[in-house]
């Protein structure tokens, strides 16, 4: 069930070795095939207290060992509480199968929540249709969709915030599908809070009729001293922007990587305050001096490389 544990590991060619604890951990084994879950673990929760919507464990089919959770119908809203922490870097991982003839499935991640109250903010939703398509919503903007992950087979999933660079992303069997301003408000795109408070599995789909899935091998990682670009970032050379802070403007080192993609500015609203084609692989020299003091995310991305690093100007 619940387990606490310290792990090193080297982490890619670029990045330095980080550290990882793993604060969650449920593969279901420890638990008894046709009862809730929630009724099993309290490290669990309905999504409203005053109504048991839990899901029951199955032994249908598993990713790992004998036992999965099966989402299945709108009536059940399987939430598994994070935190709440506004600080730090959290990977939520966990398998996932879209059975045939399922209509699809959705989870999606809180800013916001707890059981006892109606006080909500969503940081992102995700959808399945019944050939398994992803798509999402985040900051108020909706995307995808990823290559389909099929029916009847587990994926991969992984929610990452990044609550010190306030950057969001989704990946798919370890490839970055989505990447946003983590702290937007999923509700309205506007500015919300930087902070992480749960997942929620809810057995609905992207038509929002009943949906059905299974999950399993679920993990809460903190993770610490790991580099803010995606996993697909291991293939570029080392970018550096300076100087940062900067009062003006700063200078930032684009590899031949990226040459074909864009270069962006982004505030911390997610309004794009500048943006740019990559032509070539140069030093690049930005003048800033027209944007307010602030917090800016600097972003470049040629669909199969992307670099997310944090600005600060004063």
């Amino acid at each position: 069930m619940k387990k606490q544990l310290l792990s090193l590991f080297a982490f890619g060619a670029i990045l330095s070795a980080s550290a990882q604890t793993i604060l969650f951990e449920d593969n279901f084994d420890a638990y008894t095939a046709g009862t809730g879950v929630v009724a099993q673990n309290s490290a669990w929760s309905y999504w409203s207290a005053a109504t048991n919507s839990d899901a029951l464990v199955s032994s249908t089919v598993a990713s790992s060992g004998l036992n999965s959770v099966n989402i299945s119908g709108t009536t059940n809203d399987l939430v598994l509480p994070i935190g709440p922490f506004t600080t730090g870097k959290y990977d939520i991982k966990f398998k996932m199968l879209i059975p045939t003839g399922s209509t699809g499935a959705y989870f999606n991640a809180m800013h916001i929540w707890t059981n006892s109250a109606a006080t909500y903010q969503w940081a992102g939703d995700v959808f399945f249709d019944a050939t398994g398509l992803a798509t999402w919503t985040t900051g108020f903007v909706s995307g995808g969709a990823a290559a389909p992950m099929g029916l009847d087979t587990w994926f991969d999933v992984q929610i990452t915030a990044d609550l010190d660079n306030d950057l969001g992303r989704i990946y798919f069997n370890g490839v970055v599908a989505n990447e946003w301003q983590w702290s937007l408000n999923n509700a309205n795109g506007n500015a919300g809070t930087n902070a992480i408070a749960g997942v929620d599995f809810f057995g609905t789909d992207a038509s929002n009729t009943a949906g059905n899935y299974f999950i399993d091998d679920v993990q809460v990682i903190e993770s610490t001293g790991v580099s803010v670009k995606p996993i697909a970032a291991e293939k570029i050379s080392k970018v550096s922007i300076y100087p940062n802070p900067t009062t003006s403007n700063f200078s930032i080192e684009i590899p031949e990587n990226f040459v074909g993609g864009e270069f962006t500015i982004i505030d911390l609203t997610g309004k794009v305050v500048m943006k740019d084609r990559i032509t070539q692989s140069a030093i690049k020299r930005v003048d800033v001096s027209n944007l307010n003091d602030g917090i800016y995310l600097i972003r470049m991305n040629n669909g199969s490389v992307h670099f997310t690093d944090r600005l600060v100007k004063k």
